[in-house]
């Protein structure tokens, strides 16, 4: 009993630490908008999309000019640089298969961008990002665990999760072609052969009978 009220507490103070976070985060954004305002007043080119620490240099030094922006490479361009599909390994947290593009969410100004039916690509989901969860496909998430706020929130909504993959908004690209296996917890990058996929139906089909037939928790007869 001592055990499970030391893990109730340790669980609030978790989901305390993410909402502390999220509300710093969402004041760090604030601020990094209004110092692109500044900039776009000040006839900086390209400010609107200039990154955190060129917003903070520009602003302190007047001299400094911002070098172009990269180019962001379309989904079709970001694919062809798989030849073949590869895989990432987490801990499995929500059951289930999900398949749709990435969309890698770095910070609050992200969350605007979120499609239906695209995969949710995190370090963690926080109370702040909770809304757009029942609108995704799947969802990775690089911090780990069972029991921590997306995984929870995924298996509500019946979405295959993954948790705990290493580096997973550096490896994945929005845009990616994304297939999560919530039973393995395997994360598949890149385009899948037919051949692949009627093989993983099969599977998600009998693995999908055998959970009804015998629920988590319970023994079959």
């Amino acid at each position: 009993e001592g055990l499970l009220d030391l893990a109730r507490a340790s669980y609030r103070l978790r989901d305390d630490d993410n909402i502390v976070l999220g509300r710093i985060e969402e004041q760090f954004f604030r601020a990094l908008q209004e110092g692109r305002r500044r900039l776009q007043e000040r006839h900086v080119q390209g400010a609107a999309d200039l990154g955190d620490s060129e917003v903070i240099r520009s602003l302190v030094d007047r001299s400094y000019k911002p070098g172009p922006k990269k180019h962001e490479k379309t989904p079709s361009e970001q694919q062809n640089r798989y030849m073949k599909a590869r895989q990432l390994l987490g801990q499995p947290a929500g059951p289930g298969i999900g398949r749709g593009r990435a969309r890698v969410i770095e910070s609050a100004g992200d969350l605007a961008l979120f499609k239906k039916g695209e995969v949710l690509v995190c370090d963690a989901v926080d109370p702040n990002m909770t809304f757009v969860v029942p609108l995704a496909a799947g969802v990775i998430e690089r911090r780990g665990g069972m029991l921590i706020h997306g995984a929870i929130i995924a298996r509500e909504y019946g979405i295959a999760c993954v948790t705990g993959v290493p580096d997973a908004a550096t490896l994945i690209h929005t845009g990616d072609e994304l297939t999560v296996d919530g039973y393995l917890g395997i994360v598949t990058v890149g385009r899948k052969d037919s051949a692949s996929l009627c093989k993983e139906r099969d599977y998600e089909n009998h693995t999908s009978d055998c959970t009804a037939k015998n629920p988590p928790g319970q023994e079959g007869g």
